[in-house]
């Protein structure tokens, strides 16, 4: 049965899966309204703990979405394809739980920032914006210095970058 040598670990066995001709809606879940789509496999919990259920009469009988605890850590798994919002929201659930996720996982989908360290051994942060569009962003870092306006910015702050700009800031 599937997922063979991974059922333990999964916390989970399932014999059969179904294509979805639309989207479903998903329901009991932590993280809010979503959909998913493509196929649903019959998922059959043993350990694990179902996250999300199928919101429809025949297919919400199996959970969408299980966690299993496995040795020291978690395995979630997603038993068919989540849209691209739920699929955020399941992976920054992951990253907290394994203790992954900071302010730079709060920006806006077109921000990235970098970080690095100057020849002084200051920590340096680098905030670009891939967007047309004008974005404004915490600062949750010390405060230092925009080494681009030379304005002091302090924690917390808001940054204003334009579209296609950059930021450069330098702790103090």
């Amino acid at each position: 049965m599937a997922p063979g040598p991974l059922r333990a670990v999964c916390g989970f066995h399932y014999q059969e899966f179904s294509n979805l001709r639309q989207p479903l809606k998903v329901k009991n879940n932590p993280w809010g309204t979503g959909t998913v789509s493509t196929w649903a496999e019959f998922l059959v919990p043993e350990s694990a703990t179902p996250l999300a259920y199928y919101d429809d009469s025949f297919f919400g009988q199996w959970p969408a979405v299980t966690r299993n605890k496995a040795g020291n850590g978690t395995l979630t798994y997603e038993g068919t394809l989540p849209s691209d919002d739920l699929q955020q929201r399941i992976v920054r659930d992951v990253l907290a739980l394994a203790g992954l996720t900071g302010p730079d996982q709060e920006l806006p989908p077109p921000v990235r920032v970098k970080h690095g360290v100057s020849n002084s051994g200051k920590n340096v942060h680098y905030y670009l914006n891939y967007s047309g569009d004008k974005q404004v962003i915490p600062y949750a870092y010390a405060a230092g210095t925009d080494l681009l306006t030379t304005h002091a910015v302090d924690k917390p702050a808001k940054i204003t970058l334009d579209p296609w700009d950059l930021a450069i800031i330098e702790e103090r």
